[in-house]
């Protein structure tokens, strides 16, 4: 769906938004679904809302196994065809837990959209219906690419036909230094890079159903349902959910990092199969050559926790060993990986030595993040430079430092809070 992201902060003195005005309604006959427009030439467009919310429940409910909404006060679902959806849309629900026994601090949302929202209305309400589903589990995440990484993989987990465009891969591809703790917004006021990266994260999403979940969208609903708590302290989050389905987030998040280098390359995997293109390679922060090493690369954006900067090395003869650490700021943990064809290592802390089979292989740094680290904790870079050199071929399977784990591609396993609202491409965060 091409849309954006739009975050907006509210502080509990904050009186909640209040829901567009509409001279008229309809009703869906299937569903508690009630559509309102603004306009009297628009109701014709709440036939076409309707449509889309009644598959979106059928889909992501019935065959996903996503729990229904939330009832608000009148039981309805109600999306409103207005102006206030300022060219695109967004779902907003209240910051109250409107059914304090069901065990999650879940409360009930509504949609808007634009009438001139030019994104055909069934693939909108596919994703914004989603969002209404995470609504219901869980108002106290805050990261973006939890939101708006499931809700685009839902969209083609519902409709395999909806596939994420390709600026959202591309984008999410070109930028692996933000991890999971940043998105576009973050890239556009910090660093004026224009991005689409939250919803690119349906990368990872793909990747984690692929590894843990059933290939269908099972390990979307399994992250926000392991994401769910009963109070305002967000634990577990989002990052603490994947653990769980990886037996830690670190063991998933290193296997993804070193299996996306195969994307958009001829080894691109299946659960990528259709970003196949050289355009959605991974963003290289460095390439060099035998003749180059031994080589320090320093990143020129330092990489967020949970950000990964990359270094690829070619014109090797097969059986070379390269030597790869890290040499980064104190009080960080830091985890350097090697990736080469169809096989992959990291290492967290000390040194990682790898004999590549080929003529070439990708090596880098991931920040863990402090020990203890929290994805509810700030967004923050961590200065670091990449140590490469040639080794003497002495490399095994007991790699040097702390925790060392291959690849899920390998071993076939692997406070505030915010409104989040969807809006049309175009939509400027800066005059």
């Amino acid at each position: 769906m091409l849309c954006h992201t739009l975050m907006m902060m509210a502080l509990p003195t904050k009186a909640p938004l209040e829901r567009p005005t509409a001279v008229g309604s309809v009703d869906s006959t299937e569903r508690p679904v009630r559509c309102h427009w603004e306009r009297a030439e628009h109701a014709g467009l709440c036939d076409e809302a309707i449509a889309g919310i009644e598959a979106a429940w059928s889909l992501q409910v019935d065959g996903l196994g996503w729990p229904e909404p939330l009832e608000d006060e009148d039981g309805i679902l109600d999306v409103y065809v207005s102006s206030d959806g300022e060219g695109g849309a967004y779902a907003y629900g209240p910051w109250e837990d409107v059914d304090p026994s069901d065990g999650r601090l879940g409360t009930y949302a509504y949609i808007v959209i634009d009438p001139e929202f030019e994104t055909w209305f069934y693939w909108t309400m596919l994703h914004e219906f989603n969002h209404v589903l995470q609504y219901a589990i869980d108002v106290t995440e805050s990261k973006y690419v939890a939101w708006e990484g499931t809700a685009t993989a839902a969209e083609s987990w519902s409709d395999p036909d909806l596939l994420p465009l390709d600026d959202y891969i591309q984008h999410f591809q070109a930028t692996p230094w933000v991890g999971l703790m940043g998105d576009g917004w973050m890239l556009w006021d910090e660093y004026e890079i224009w991005s689409y990266y939250e919803y690119g994260a349906t990368l990872w999403l793909f990747h984690l159903d692929e590894t843990t979940g059933d290939g269908a969208g099972s390990a979307g609903l399994d992250l926000w349902l392991n994401n769910a708590q009963d109070s305002w302290e967000n634990e577990p989050d989002f990052l603490d959910a994947a653990g769980m389905a990886t037996g830690s987030w670190e063991d998933g998040w290193m296997g993804f990092t070193i299996d996306r280098v195969a994307v958009g390359t001829s080894a691109t995997p299946e659960w990528a199969a259709t970003y196949g293109g050289a355009q959605f390679a991974i963003g290289v922060e460095a390439g060099l050559t035998a003749a180059d090493l031994p080589a320090t690369v320093t990143p020129e954006f330092m990489p967020l926790q949970t950000g990964a900067v990359y270094a690829e090395i070619t014109d090797l003869a097969p059986g070379t060993s390269v030597v790869v650490s890290a040499d980064g700021d104190e009080g960080v943990r830091w985890a350097v990986f090697a990736a080469d064809g169809s096989a992959g290592d990291w290492v967290e802390g000390g040194e990682l030595e790898w004999t590549v089979d080929g003529d070439s292989v990708f090596v880098g740094v991931v920040n863990l993040g402090s020990e203890g680290f929290d994805s509810d904790e700030l967004a923050a870079a961590s200065s670091v430079n990449i140590e490469i050199s040639i080794g003497d071929g002495t490399a095994d399977d007991e790699k040097s430092g702390g925790c060392a784990c291959s690849a899920s591609r390998v071993s076939g396993s692997t406070g505030l809070w915010f409104l989040v609202a969807s809006v049309l491409a175009g939509f400027r965060r800066r005059d």
